[in-house]
Order: structure tokens, then C-alpha cells, then sequence
């Protein structure tokens, strides 16, 4: 999957956005719980849980992630083991946000690519093929939500800033 946009944002704001895990349930959908279990420098583990939205079911989402921040440009994202006593929903996964100057100045843009596999068939009345496609839509739908996050933080803070 490939999603890409060039926002009217700060670096750093799209890239505080992105790394603000412990609030995505807030901002982005399907998306419960996440939380950082450990960090050694640029590098953290991410257990996420939620669900993805597929027709009329709701197939449960539970994964850890190894995440390698690259500040302010790149996140990269890689299935990390299961804990103890916890399955992943997702046989394979792999996923980079992209943030780069855009022209014109003080514009961004924001690239987006995911690999994954699911660790289950989906029920047969979904199928394979229209279920990946599914899952698909859900996760462009996450990446539209973390745009408008981004718009947002970005209007707040010209909000507060002091004409002149």
C-alpha cells in the first residue's frame, strides 16, 4: 500500500504527530491501544491493538512493532515477536513514513508504504482477495485521519501565534 500528501505543515509537527503513539487512539481509527514498551535511543518497541473494519466484521488487531526513528524525516516499522501469551494479527508487516521538503516553502510531504500479511484467512464469505482490499481502505482511512491530525496541530498553532 502507497499513500502520499503535501501538507501545509511544519517538519515538525507532522513528525510530533507521528510519533505521538500513546494518544493515536484519540486521532487515528480502529486503533485502541498503543503503547511504547521500551525505547533505547532511536530505536522502541510498539505494542498496538484495535481492530480493522472489514465489511460488516471487525477482525481484531493485536501486533508489537520495532520502530527505528529517524528524526524528522523517517519512521520505519517492522513486525516485532509476540510477547508472552499474545498472538499477532499479521503474519508479515512492514511500514515507512516519508516526511520531506516540499516546494513551496512550508509545504511537506508525506509518503507512506506498508507491506503485510495476515496471519489468519479471513472468513470465507469476505475472501482473500476482497479482504486484503479491505484492510487496504481501513489503512489509507488511518493515514487520511493522521492528516487531519496534522492540519489540525498545524491551525492550532497559528492560532496561538501572535499576529505580526
Amino acid at each position: 500500500m502507497h499513500a502520499s500528501a503535501q501538507l501545509a505543515a511544519g517538519q515538525r509537527i507532522v513528525w510530533d504527530t507521528l510519533t505521538d503513539y500513546e494518544r493515536l487512539r484519540e486521532f487515528v481509527p480502529g486503533v485502541r491501544r498503543a503503547r511504547v514498551l521500551e525505547r533505547q535511543g532511536d530505536r522502541l518497541l510498539l505494542e498496538q491493538s484495535g481492530v480493522f473494519a472489514v465489511l460488516f466484521f471487525e477482525l481484531p488487531v493485536q501486533l508489537r512493532l520495532d520502530v527505528l526513528h529517524l528524526p524528522y524525516t523517517t519512521v520505519i516499522a517492522q513486525l516485532a515477536p509476540a510477547g508472552a501469551g499474545g498472538e499477532s494479527t499479521l503474519r508479515s508487516f512492514s511500514g515507512r513514513y516519508r516526511i520531506s521538503n516540499a516546494l513551496p516553502p512550508a509545504v511537506v510531504r508525506l509518503d507512506y508504504d506498508a507491506r503485510f500479511e495476515l496471519a489468519a484467512p479471513l472468513p470465507p464469505l469476505v475472501g482473500p482477495v476482497f479482504g486484503v482490499a479491505a484492510v487496504r481502505q481501513t489503512m489509507r482511512a488511518q493515514f487520511e485521519a493522521m492528516l487531519r491530525e496534522i492540519e489540525r496541530r498545524q491551525q492550532a498553532l497559528t492560532d496561538a501565534e501572535p499576529p505580526g
